[in-house]
């Protein structure tokens, strides 16, 4: 008879679950051993099991296929769950496998036991512990389930290690046919899109906003073809760049509090808001600062209790966002609608605004002798292609990176929700892994690069050829000034290790650009060379990224 460990990994990879990571612990030696005979599936061992989650959370994001984290105990838990945290705060279908102690241990509260499922209770989709051997592939089963049925999530399974090692007693449960967000595709009525028609009939300046929803659901070119029959602009979210090529003269960027300042006029001045797969969160509408008064917002979610949550809306549809877009675009290819020259001239308008917004902060950089952060974005505009996957972490820095169009496949990732630093690096390994043939960027802060800088043994280890950015300010820009606000400053400045030293010592290319006009060159040859790299560039410290007010002010 089969032991549990090996029934659970046998529906998992059954089911499609290919990619899985951890740090090996004596609770998930077992399912880390069995994974070494299955060429199917890829185990990644982490030097921090923050960077385990990462590396599975962004695999997710670019397939909608959940991957494995792998936890050995109460301490695994606890290290990994800001990673986690930051998949669950972002939607992403992820199943998180936590092995623990034996259930004696638990009970008596003995050596490295400590409730697992807690301190993720109210960021999960769904949790479950197994108390016995013939719980176990239902719970697994379930989980799996959750994690993309409806809106994703994470699941979170406790399986205690005395159960993974018994024998499995339990019913047989056939794998999942099919395992990707959305599981299912919910549609639209078709009643309620003729009432959407008449108020887009009735609308002089509609703006669509996109969320995380449009990007799981693969709305891209129904987007477009929706966004060019109404001629709307498109504001998109961190959570949905590239959903809409942002080549597009439609696709303005992403608004709010981690956008940019002219992006929000397209919210403010709208007459119709039509959020597509957005919660019209706080952070897309500058906490509903952005939300027009008195306009109505129609809010397409495939999740119900979603609607209405973060804003009043005139009515609500619950459906996947693909699924919306198509019908809506076959009822606008049946049923035109004349669109006035004047949003013609207000979109056009508002790209043009935002082209001079961006033209205008780069040709802004100031001349200090320094590098400047306009140098750096310059070259990734320059040089980078339009399906590069580009990472990034919490701060300053993640507001330069971000200005990168993207198209054709490419995207932007970080902790858009939770705002988590440490996550960059992690979700670079994870996407180069995922996507091996296109390039990736992790732009990193160098007061969050040391989180995890031991992990750049796995991205040489794993042949990631992955090119890291580190923006080196020898400070926590973001924060410094918010020190200051209140008198003296401490806790913001900080000394660094050379990176590009630090590089070659893991076995990485590493390159030191501290003088202007040097980033390009060393970007071009990064990219070339094919293998894992960090460029470690010296910007001025008195450099500020242009964020908008509350995002500066932000406590």
């Amino acid at each position: 008879m089969a032991k549990v460990y090996e029934v659970v990994l046998d529906f998992l990879q059954g089911s499609g679950i290919t990619l899985y990571a951890g740090m090996v612990g004596s609770t998930t030696a077992p399912y880390v051993s069995r994974l070494v005979d299955t060429e199917a599936s890829r185990y990644v061992a982490v030097r921090h099991e923050q960077v385990a989650a990462a590396i599975v959370d962004a695999s997710a994001r670019l397939t909608g296929r959940p991957g494995c984290v792998l936890i050995h105990g109460a301490s695994g838990a606890l290290a990994a769950s800001l990673g986690i945290a930051t998949a669950a705060k972002d939607n992403t279908p992820m199943l998180v496998l936590n092995a623990t102690q034996e259930r004696i241990a638990m009970e008596g509260g003995f050596w490295q036991t400590a409730d697992v499922l807690q301190p993720l209770a109210a960021l999960a989709k769904y949790q479950i512990r197994v108390e016995r051997p013939d719980q176990a592939l239902t719970a697994v089963a379930r989980a799996l389930h959750e994690a993309v049925a409806g809106k994703p999530g994470v699941a979170q399974v406790d399986l205690p290690i005395d159960v993974s090692t018994a024998e499995y007693d339990g019913p047989p449960v056939a794998a999942m046919l099919r395992l990707a967000a959305p599981l299912l595709r919910p549609c639209p009525d078709p009643e309620v899109l003729s009432e959407l028609r008449r108020l887009l009939a009735a609308a002089e300046r509609p703006v669509i906003l996109i969320g995380g929803g449009a990007a799981y659901s693969g709305a891209g070119p129904a987007l477009v073809e929706l966004a060019e029959l109404l001629h709307a602009p498109v504001v998109s979210t961190q959570t949905s760049r590239g959903v809409v090529d942002e080549r597009h003269p439609l696709s303005l960027g992403p608004s709010g509090i981690l956008g940019y300042e002219p992006i929000g006029a397209a919210i403010r001045e709208a007459d119709l808001v039509l959020a597509i797969g957005s919660r019209l969160s706080d952070m897309q509408t500058v906490r509903g600062t952005l939300l027009p008064n008195g306009a109505p917002i129609v809010q397409i979610d495939i999740d119900a209790a979603t609607i209405g949550r973060s804003a009043p809306v005139a009515f609500g549809i619950v459906a996947d966002a693909r699924a919306f877009c198509d019908a809506m675009v076959a009822l606008l290819r049946d049923e035109p609608l004349e669109v006035p020259a004047s949003r013609r001239r207000w979109a056009a308008r508002l790209s043009q605004d935002a082209d001079r917004w961006f033209a205008d902060w780069l040709s802004g950089a100031r001349d200090t002798g320094k590098v400047q952060p306009q140098e750096v974005v310059a070259a990734f505009r320059d040089h980078l292609p339009a399906d590069v996957i580009m990472t990034h972490g919490a701060g300053d820095h993640g507001f330069y990176g971000p200005m990168v169009k993207v198209g054709g496949g490419g995207t932007h990732i970080m902790s858009a929700t939770l705002g988590a630093m440490g996550c960059s690096l992690g979700h670079a390994i994870g996407a180069k892994l995922q996507q091996p043939t296109r390039t990736v960027i992790a732009c990193s802060g160098d007061g969050e690069f040391l989180f995890n800088v031991g992990d750049v043994e796995t991205m040489v280890r794993e042949k990631a050829a992955v090119v890291v950015v580190v923006f080196n300010n020898f400070r926590l820009g973001s924060q410094r000034p918010r020190v200051a606000a209140y008198g003296k400053v401490q806790g913001t400045d900080h000394g660094n290790p050379d990176y590009a030293r630090l590089a070659e010592l893991f076995g990485a290319r590493g390159y030191r650009v501290d003088k202007p006009g040097a980033f390009a060159a060393a970007l071009r040859d990064a990219i070339a060379s094919g293998e894992p790299a960090i460029i470690d560039v010296i910007v001025d410290p008195e450099a500020r990224p242009p964020r908008i007010a509350m995002s500066r002010e932000a406590k």
